[in-house]
Parts: structure tokens; sequence; C-alpha cells
């Protein structure tokens, strides 16, 4: 597995043609491989409708977001997917925070990175179970979609138990680098664009919108 340097800039903000500073996100990537315990698992639902909203059935989970309406329409299935890279990442984060700032903010970003690579996998790993069509990754936070679900959806699938993932006060999660993720499944083709009307990072995002595959 490689690291996306230009996704890597990107969370930086760093525009630059540095071949030191790729030879930097290399050795860093290294480093958070060999430190990091990354653990994930997925639950596939059927669904229905209460109040007007998707229902998890299998995890009794209600998505009251009208974005997810939107986006999961007539879907038949919905996976939770959740994924973490573990509590090493963090600390070791914390720790060149105090010895090498640089070092820490790349550990950082190269960290999301690879946990979004994660997710990415197991993604895959997923449709490929199935011929039914899948629509975008869906969080709680994005949109509509109150953070608040978080909590409710960590205890749901058990990832506190088997991933070592805790949910604080504030809806964050520890480890730091955890993701959690929604995708819906139908028989109709999706499509994406609808959802970013509301998006708070429209005309910011640099996700070209289309139709799911």
């Amino acid at each position: 597995m490689y690291i996306d340097k230009r996704t890597v800039k990107k969370y930086l903000n760093y525009k630059g043609l540095d071949s030191d500073f790729d030879s930097l996100i290399d050795d860093v990537f290294l480093e958070v491989k060999n430190i990091s315990n990354p653990k994930k698992l997925c639950v596939i639902s059927d669904v229905s409708k209460e109040n007007g909203f998707y229902k998890i059935n299998k995890l009794n989970l209600l998505l009251k977001s009208q974005d997810i309406n939107n986006l999961f329409d007539d879907c038949e299935s919905i996976a939770t997917l959740v994924v973490t890279l573990g509590l090493a990442i963090d600390k070791k984060i914390d720790f060149y925070a105090k010895v090498d700032m640089m070092r820490s903010l790349v550990m950082d970003a190269v960290a999301s990175v690879y946990a979004e690579s994660i997710l990415d996998e197991l993604e895959t790993e997923i449709t490929a179970q199935t011929n039914l069509y899948k629509t975008m990754r869906f969080s709680p936070g994005y949109g509509d979609l109150d953070i608040s679900l978080q909590k409710d959806l960590i205890e749901a699938v058990g990832a506190s138990k088997y991933l070592g993932i805790n949910v604080n006060e504030n809806y964050l999660m520890t480890p730091l680098k955890s993701i959690t993720a929604f995708i819906g499944f139908s028989s109709k083709k999706q499509l994406f664009g609808s959802i970013c009307l509301t998006c708070p990072q429209k005309g910011k995002c640099s996700v070209k919108c289309g139709k799911a595959e």
C-alpha cells in the first residue's frame, strides 16, 4: 500500500514542489504503518422507514436526515462501516507535537489519509459481494445527519468492545483516527449530486460528484 501524497498535501494545504517533503511523507507513512493497529468492521442490514426516515433494522438506528433520504433513494439495505488505526497513532502525534511540530502535523495528515484508505478497502470488500448499486459514503456530522448519532452507532455495532473506540460528551471518537460511515445499496442507480446542495463544503470541495458505479 502506498500513501496518496496529493491528498496528504491537501490536508496540510501544502502547494509546494519539494522532493524532501515528499520523502518526509514517505518516511512518516512507514512509521504510521509500523505503529498503527488497523481494525475494521461492517454491519449490513435491511432497512425500513419510520417517521419518514430510514431505520437500520439490525442496529435499531434511525437516520434522521433528509440528506440521507435524498442520497439513499430507494435503498434496500445500508452498510454501516467503522475503521480505526488505534491509540498508538494518537500518542505518537502528541509526542511529536512536543519535539518536532512539522513531523506531528505531517503524521496527523498521513494517518487521516491512511484511515480513509482502510475504509476504501472495506468498502471495496463489501461492494464485491453484491450486484446492487451503491451510494457514496455518508457519515454522522455530514449535511443534516447529526453528529450525536455517533454515540448510538458505536454502541450498536459493538465498536467499543471489538475495536476499542469510545465517544466522548462532544461526540468525538477516540482513537482520533477512527471513521464511521454509511453506504446505501439499491437495485436503482444512485445519483450523488443532490446531496451536494446542502453540504457545508459546497463550492470548496475538490470531489466531483457523479453517478454511482
